[in-house]
């Protein structure tokens, strides 16, 4: 079973109603949908051993859902909010935080630091690869929010449609399960690490604008 057309027939019907509000879309409206395929029952949770990724860049989470990112010079890099209130949180390939909202260290150095170009595609295990990531599903539980404290960049990710929403981080994919749906709706879905690729991109780091030219120096260097 496959979401895509709902989500689609959602953003399409919402993105005239904000134009006739006079508004922008918030950054998690109108997200373009994931391919989540939908799967019998729900899996036993996955368990993932690893340290903790650590560094000079915090990242905060406060139980009103505003999150900010800290650089190691105490420089607040992003403040910004979610759609919602903190419900469940994990970091980097799905270490599960004891609490949603707190301070935790991140590196500067994770691997989606270097872009796309620091992820090895093929790895049978893919969970090492998403260090330094931050993950949240807040209490309206219809999107999936992604920070990454080292480029202080956020993305959000349409969720199935469920309640008591949990995340299960697979070597190879990522799998939402639902405590509660509505009578004959999946409780299960997953994606492909791979096909998150996209979206991940967006945490990567971004070249600023090209700096104009004048007539004592038409192609700048710097």
């Amino acid at each position: 079973m496959r979401l895509g057309a709902l989500f689609l027939t959602f953003a399409a019907l919402v993105a005239p109603e904000l134009a006739a509000q006079g508004r922008q879309p918030l950054p998690w409206e109108g997200l373009q949908p994931l391919d989540w395929q939908a799967g019998p029952g729900v899996a036993a949770p996955a368990s993932y051993e690893a340290t903790p990724s650590s560094g000079p860049v915090e990242a905060r989470l406060t139980v009103d859902g505003t999150l900010s990112v800290k650089d190691a010079r105490g420089i607040i890099r992003l403040q910004t909010g979610l759609p919602g209130r903190p419900l469940k949180a994990w970091r980097d390939g799905g270490l599960p935080l004891p609490a949603p909202s707190g301070a935790w260290p991140f590196p500067t150095d994770s691997p989606l630091s270097q872009g796309l170009g620091g992820l090895l595609w093929g790895a049978a295990d893919f969970r090492p690869f998403l260090r330094g990531l931050l993950w949240v599903i807040e209490d309206g539980e219809t999107v999936l929010t992604v920070a990454h404290p080292a480029t202080a960049r956020v993305i959000h990710l349409p969720l199935p449609l469920g309640r008591d929403l949990h995340l299960n981080f697979l070597p190879d994919r990522l799998e939402v399960g639902a405590g509660e749906v509505d009578k004959g709706s999946p409780r299960r879905w997953s994606i492909p690490w791979i096909g998150l690729l996209p979206r991940l991109a967006a945490l990567g780091p971004q070249a600023g604008p090209a700096k104009a030219g004048s007539a004592l120096a038409p192609f700048p260097k710097d």
